[in-house]
């Protein structure tokens, strides 16, 4: 893709191997529900293993960087075929990245429990979800650059893109807590699909590519 200008220096390009380091900085940066997790956690990489670098690794087609004034401050992760993406994944990914954390001698904090927990989980989702809706995306934004509009577009950009290689519907999970995202990608069309007391999955299958107000 061309890189997009969003703003004064801020920019968004497609994301590269070399940015893989930064992309898990902004992962841990954002990893309290977008405020910064970094105290929360004795193994900063862990959660950008599990969230981040799958896409960067193996679906690289729509995976994007913000950058702003030469610093990557967020990005946009996406993913057409959802199922064939977690068949690659349990193949090539998950072993090596389980195997990387079985065996922790350092102290851990819960929420280094919790994502462990999370990372032995990692398989496949619920037929019937990817189903309905074969793609989804991922995107976080570091505090200092969040509320500035460049959410909407960057969304904007990736339903676009998906749309034209094919999706017809699109989903999501978030934390059920964060209140600002459910309501943020609610105006891109998204609607609560399902939702616990830890986790909300929304879905689309008519997504707007420019928020409604």
């Amino acid at each position: 893709m061309k890189d997009q200008v969003l703003g004064s220096g801020v920019l968004l390009r497609a994301a590269q191997r070399a940015d893989l380091a930064h992309m898990l900085r902004v992962c841990l940066q954002t990893g309290d529900s977008g405020k910064d997790a970094t105290h929360l956690h004795k193994l900063p990489e862990l959660v950008g293993d599990i969230y981040v670098a799958p896409y960067v690794l193996h679906q690289p087609d729509f995976a994007y960087v913000l950058e702003a004034d030469g610093n990557i401050v967020g990005y946009l992760l996406g993913v057409l075929d959802t199922a064939k993406f977690e068949s690659e994944l349990a193949q090539n990914y998950w072993p090596t990245t389980k195997a990387k954390y079985a065996h922790i001698e350092t102290e851990i904090t819960p929420s280094d429990k919790e994502l462990l927990e999370d990372l032995a989980k990692q398989g496949f989702s619920d037929p019937e979800l990817v189903a309905k809706y074969p793609s989804h995306l991922h995107i976080d934004i570091v505090q200092s650059h969040q509320d500035a509009g460049y959410g909407k577009a960057m969304i904007s950009h990736l339903l676009a893109e998906l749309k034209a290689a094919g999706s017809n519907g699109v989903h999501l999970h978030m934390a059920s807590k964060n209140d600002r995202a459910r309501a943020f990608y609610k105006k891109f069309g998204f609607v609560e699909v399902t939702e616990d007391a830890n986790e909300c999955i929304m879905g689309s299958t008519n997504f707007h590519f420019k928020a409604n107000r």
